[in-house]
């Protein structure tokens, strides 16, 4: 039984991944024509939007009577408004790979507040996964490591943006003791959304503009990226950390980094190189370490064996 639902939560994260390293293409792709905050604000706002309407059609509650607001609130500014603009003011002032380096430190730095909070216990086999996992995006991110040695102020906002971003999951499970997780990703996009769109309308007036010069291609790629990308997989997301916890969910996001690099070379025509496949390895072996996979493996071994060996040792002599 514990097998399947640990094979239903590689599916489903697995899944979440795809559309998350997918969707970083898809942004690379997006930010050539809209400015960052614009299209950021527009395109969480979108994904929102349609949690609402998914929540209406299905004929859920939306406003409960012990509703959660101040946390609502809380989540909605670490996760959404803090996160984005912190990362989105961190990319205008350092390289691709620092960001994408220090994004890969967020599934430790979850377990690092998760063991210190004691929201969760995590074994040394488990914690070893998290460091290989780190470890495996290294391989596969960095080509030159002179280019990633000197830490500045945008390599900072980076890091502040990851570091929100690990609060606000520990925000989120306790919400989600409340009210259910796709109601409080619906509330945390549209509301953390508004204020990005506001920000962009402050800094870039006249950004919004850039969406009268999409052609049917981008329009296609910015409702793929509002939809699933952002509007189901951060349900999908909020869900298992109700479901499996802050630190155990968050060791999956290292995957993330592999479909990046495939979305970037099938999506972009950027060309992979062996290291990067090595690294890729890494990750996927770090994932199975830190989520438990190894150590529910090494457990049912030891069952099979015991299982085994204990009718050798009942069998009586003949007297």
């Amino acid at each position: 039984m514990r097998g399947i639902r640990l094979g239903k939560t590689y599916a489903v994260m697995g899944f979440t991944m795809f559309l998350w390293g997918m969707n970083v293409a898809l942004i690379k792709l997006l930010v050539n024509i809209l400015p960052p905050l614009v299209m950021q604000g527009t395109r969480i706002f979108i994904a929102g939007i349609t949690l609402f309407l998914i929540l209406l059609c299905m004929k859920k509650q939306i406003i409960y009577k012990e509703m959660p607001w101040k946390f609502v609130l809380l989540a909605s500014f670490l996760g959404v408004i803090a996160h984005h603009s912190l990362l989105a003011m961190g990319l205008q002032q350092t390289s691709a790979v620092k960001t994408s380096l220090i994004l890969g430190l967020a599934p430790l730095i979850t377990a690092i507040i998760a063991i210190a909070t004691r929201s969760t216990s995590l074994t040394k086999l488990r914690f070893f996964g998290f460091i290989i996992g780190f470890l495996g995006i290294i391989v596969a991110v960095v080509d030159d490591f002179s280019a990633v040695s000197i830490f500045g102020i945008g390599d900072l906002l980076v890091l502040g943006s990851i570091l929100v971003q690990a609060f606000s999951f520990f925000v989120i499970r306790r919400v989600t003791l409340t009210i259910p997780p796709l109601v409080l990703t619906a509330y945390m996009l549209t509301i953390g959304s508004m204020f990005i769109m506001l920000f962009g309308l402050i800094f870039t007036p006249t950004g919004y503009l850039g969406f009268a010069e999409m052609d049917f291609v981008s329009w296609g790629i910015f409702i793929f990226s509002a939809v699933l990308a952002t509007a189901v997989g951060h349900s999908l997301y909020n869900s298992m950390i109700k479901r499996i916890g802050t630190a155990e969910t968050a060791i999956f996001t290292n995957l993330s980094t592999i479909f990046a690099l495939t979305g970037s070379a099938v999506i972009i025509g950027e060309t992979m190189h062996i290291t990067q496949i090595f690294g890729c390895l890494l990750i996927v072996i770090g994932v199975l370490i830190g989520t438990g996979g190894v150590e529910d493996w090494i457990r049912k071994r030891k069952q099979i064996k015991q299982v085994v060996e204990t009718p050798k040792e009942c069998v009586k002599s003949p007297t």
